[in-house]
């Protein structure tokens, strides 16, 4: 699978969102021309709207590691920082899940869950909890509304810890998928705190190598 960025951003003035949205969309389209560079999804939290997530899908590490020393990108992440702060979340994509065709007024969710800490090293904790995860998105690709799934690992920021986004028709599509037996499994497993959010900018959908 895809080497996978996670970053949320939270602006240090509120009222900033409109410059921080311009100079994010800026830097995205320098992002899209950088070889290794396959898709982005970024999203705005609905409950805390000074919150941003992106989630950048690149062929290999290399690739994200070799933009990242450039200097335009550190004269962007320099301008970043004027204005929010960044937690950076390096991951693996682990499964993805394709349901029907989204649309623009789709519903997006991103799921940070975290398995329990004593257990968090082991590989049958993360095969437990990646099966878990898919039978779920498998049933939640049976319902009626289900868009699409990603899952992907932490790779060392969040020790056990996994980024779900997921893509819904509507909220209530998403509210019946948690009330399938297979999402009690996996909450079982791990803690999760779940942000409903907005559209900002991308389409995980268009996932696919640069220039093809």
């Amino acid at each position: 699978m895809s080497f996978t960025v996670i970053n949320t951003f939270t602006l240090l003035d509120p009222a900033g969102a409109e410059e921080f949205e311009a100079r994010f969309l800026a830097h995205v389209e320098w992002m899209r021309a950088q070889p290794g560079f396959l898709a982005h999804q970024a999203v705005r939290s609905a409950g805390r709207p000074e919150v941003y997530v992106n989630l950048g899908w690149w062929e290999r590490p290399e690739d994200f590691q070799k933009v990242l020393a450039s200097a335009t990108f550190q004269e962007h992440a320099e301008e970043f920082h004027k204005i929010v702060s960044v937690e950076a979340d390096p991951s693996m994509g682990l499964a993805r899940f394709d349901g029907v065709a989204g649309e623009p007024g789709d519903v997006l969710f991103v799921d940070f869950f975290t398995v329990e800490a004593g257990n968090a090293d082991s590989s049958d904790t993360t095969d437990a909890f990646v099966g878990a995860y898919r039978a779920h998105a498998q049933a939640a690709a049976a319902l009626d509304g289900f868009v699409a799934a990603d899952l992907a690992k932490s790779l060392f920021a969040r020790p056990g810890g996994f980024t779900a986004l997921t893509r819904w028709r509507d909220a209530e599509a998403a509210l019946a998928a948690t009330a399938l037996p297979e999402y009690a499994a996996l909450a079982a497993l791990a803690e999760v705190r779940t942000v409903p959010a907005a559209h900002v900018a991308g389409n995980r959908a268009e996932l696919a190598p640069a220039g093809a």
